[in-house]
């Protein structure tokens, strides 16, 4: 949310949110954006950008 509609990567995401010894290979992120975006429903507010990252 502090990001202000710039892109944050997967990686970004996963420094900030979980502990150091989370695996960085996990899809720990891609299932907690799933998860987020069925709860916040219509209209989309997380949008993947390919390759780059999540945008709010």
């Amino acid at each position: 949310m502090r990001s202000e509609g710039a892109v944050v990567s997967a990686e970004q995401l996963l420094e900030k949110a979980w502990d150091e010894n989370t695996d960085p290979f996990t899809n720990v992120v891609r299932v907690t954006v799933m998860t987020l975006r069925r709860k916040l429903g219509e209209p989309p507010v997380i949008v993947t950008v390919p390759g780059s990252g999540y945008r709010i």
